[in-house]
């Protein structure tokens, strides 16, 4: 008896376009060959694996995309030998309930985005592709009388054979009950498993329609925070032409000052008449320095009033947007967690994990107890996890996102010297392993 065959089918759009055997698609993973028709494209493919009778025993539908030259795009590397050893289980294809990892029921969720869900027809176009042997796989003659029986299972025809071996011509005379519970059981598990997939699709469609509908709320915080400063740099503008206009009203007060003493000097020298002169001038030139100086004040005034009821307007919209995004936070947490953690539980009792990611513990399992700690503070959870605290933890994310000495000058400048990143938060030591190696020997901050 031989063992299990594995192969990769290709789909575009609806139909079967290629089918190779699983070292074959390894070596174009390795750019060992390529495939040209599959050039500049995006493709749905299926793993499947095969045993000696061309009976489909489990199957990972996931993506792939090739470059112009119709090698493997980017860095595609998916487990897919893993995903479907811990896969559920799905429909029944020929030989009992077969293994499927799809996206939304994928063991593994870092690998879910890269996985595609099957409709109505998928599993019946993969049957049919792997009936048609293209692949020119040997197929033990059993396998071939069995797949000539039609529409009939095959406990039915092991039934009916054991029968025709005893001399009875009717297998209703027979106890043949548990051939019957078995075919009940076998639905009721592909009946579960597909309620299984329908709540895990509906919860995948909850979690992006509040995904978009946070990153909507957050660009328009962005929006209305950019417009803020944006009417702050104007203000600030104002602000300088008011200093502007000070300084040219204080340049006009000395030269009406000079002026003035020009003038007592023409009186004292000229008499009464010029005295006269003096004053009608000084009069005539005060009241236009007050009348423009009146102008200008009133209309810095006005565009003063204007943008401070902008910037009031702005900051009113925005504590809004915040109430908003904190109102759809708690709905979202209260979803999560509340009503005596009943979705969490279904979750858990339907298989769900939940795992996270975050630097410094990479893939991180959260129990169903944990989860309220984890989404009142992810960072501090993430922290307590990896026996640091918050702070020293927020520092090494710093750090670890941007690896450069961290040291400053009289002027509040980074060194900004690149250095080599602490992988783990407990080795983190803050004013030590942020310091290139001049600043660690001198001992500056």
């Amino acid at each position: 008896m031989g063992g299990l065959r594995e192969a990769v089918i290709f789909f575009s759009d609806i139909a079967v376009v290629k089918e190779m055997f699983f070292v074959e698609f390894e070596a174009v993973l390795d750019d060992v060959v390529g495939i040209p028709d599959f050039a500049n494209s995006e493709l749905r493919a299926a793993f499947v694996q095969i045993d000696d009778k061309l009976s489909v025993l489990g199957l990972v539908l996931f993506s792939i995309s090739f470059d112009s030259r119709g090698r493997v795009a980017g860095h595609w590397n998916i487990p897919l030998r893993h995903l479907l050893d811990h896969a559920s289980f799905g429909p029944d294809l020929g030989a009992g309930p077969v293994r499927v990892a799809c996206r939304s029921a994928c063991p593994v969720a870092w690998y879910r985005r890269q996985l595609w869900d099957p409709d109505a027809g998928t599993f019946n176009q993969i049957s049919t592709a792997v009936m048609r042997n293209r692949l020119g796989i040997i197929v033990e003659e059993r396998g071939k009388q069995r797949a000539g029986a039609g529409n009939v299972a095959n406990f039915f025809k092991a039934a009916d054979k054991k029968l025709s071996t005893q001399g009875v011509s009717s297998p209703a005379s027979l106890p043949s009950a548990p051939v019957f519970h078995r075919r009940y059981r076998q639905k009721l598990r592909a009946a579960r498993h597909a309620e299984k997939l329908t709540l895990a699709a509906q919860a995948e469609s909850f979690n992006s329609a509040l995904e978009a509908q946070a990153e909507g709320f957050t660009r328009q915080l962005r929006e209305r925070e950019a417009l803020i400063q944006q009417q702050k740099a104007k203000l600030d503008e104002l602000l300088k032409t008011e200093q502007e206009l000070q300084g040219h009203l204080d340049r006009q007060q000395r030269l009406m000052q000079e002026k003035t003493q020009e003038l007592e000097a023409l009186v004292i020298k000229g008499g009464q008449d010029s005295e006269r002169q003096m004053i009608e001038l000084r009069k005539s030139y005060a009241e236009d320095l007050e009348r423009r100086l009146h102008t200008q004040s009133i209309s810095l005034e006005e565009a003063l009033h204007k943008r401070e009821r902008e910037l009031y307007q702005r900051a009113t919209e925005i504590v809004e947007l915040r109430g908003e995004l904190s109102s759809l936070r708690e709905k979202n947490r209260a979803l999560m967690i509340g009503s005596d953690d009943k979705l969490l539980k279904t979750m858990v009792e339907k298989g769900v994990v939940f795992v996270a990611y975050h630097p410094g513990v990479e893939h991180l399992v959260i129990a169903q107890d944990e989860m309220p700690e984890y989404l009142r503070d992810p960072l501090a959870y993430v922290a307590s996890r990896c026996e640091v605290s918050s702070e020293q933890y927020r520092d090494w994310l710093a750090h670890y996102r941007l690896p450069i000495c961290r040291a400053t000058d009289d002027d509040m400048q980074y060194c900004g010297q690149p250095i080599k990143k602490v992988m783990r938060p407990m080795l983190f030591r803050p004013g030590e392993s942020d310091r290139c190696q001049h600043h660690s020997d001198s001992g500056l901050s």
